[in-house]
């Protein structure tokens, strides 16, 4: 028999049980579109997200009668935000530190109780979307991830100031942990995550990731 993909299919499967609004999501479903997140919490059952990761929780282990798992949590913004849990093999995405605040995610998974559940690896996509330092000026007041090369330090009294470049241009960092200071040096390669921009200057707070390349 034919798998139903097509909203009129759907909707003929079903023989009238699902409304029009559960036959568009199980449509995108199919297909591997990304509905808004509102859409996706509109209705229970399978849907396909995309967002930005705000905030990673730690992966927690549980036994519960008898049967141990584990879940990690994160919450990506689209439309809105929403939870997204991980569920068992799907939470080793976080455990290896592939899922981090700032990157861009897209993912199958079902939607129960305002929240957003996923199971397989297979239904998890990461991408890595980088703002050039051309690019920061139209970024004011928004969240980026930026990567270059460091060409400047601050005085290391304050351990708090960096300068890096890329092929477009060069960009203030100023860094909340003074350890990110001391781990870098003139030349060194830099991935920053869920930096602030502020008055064309980047700033790496507890919400950031830096990353330091060879």
């Amino acid at each position: 028999m034919k798998i139903p993909r097509s909203f009129e299919e759907i909707l003929e499967h079903f023989g009238g049980l699902i409304d029009d609004v559960t036959a568009r999501l199980l449509e995108s479903y199919a297909e591997g579109k990304a509905v808004r997140v509102s859409e996706a919490l509109s209705k229970s059952g399978r849907v396909v997200v995309e967002g930005k990761v705000l905030r990673v929780f730690p992966v927690r282990h549980f036994d519960k009668n008898g049967r141990k798992g584990k879940v990690g949590s994160v919450i990506i913004e689209d439309d809105q935000k929403v939870r997204v849990n991980f569920w068992n093999e799907a939470a080793e995405v976080i455990d290896a530190g592939d899922i981090m605040e700032g990157v861009r995610v897209k993912l199958r998974g079902y939607s129960r109780n305002g929240e957003i559940h996923v199971n397989s690896l297979s239904e998890v996509e990461v991408f890595l979307d980088f703002v050039s330092v051309s690019e920061l000026a139209e970024k004011e007041g928004e969240r980026v991830n930026v990567k270059g090369f460091v060409t400047g330090l601050g005085e290391p009294e304050k351990a708090r100031e960096i300068y890096i470049s890329d092929e477009t241009g060069r960009v203030r960092v100023l860094l909340e942990n003074e350890s990110f200071y001391f781990a870098v040096d003139i030349g060194t390669y830099v991935e920053i995550y869920n930096a602030l921009v502020r008055d064309s200057t980047i700033y790496v707070d507890r919400n950031s990731r830096f990353i330091v390349g060879e």
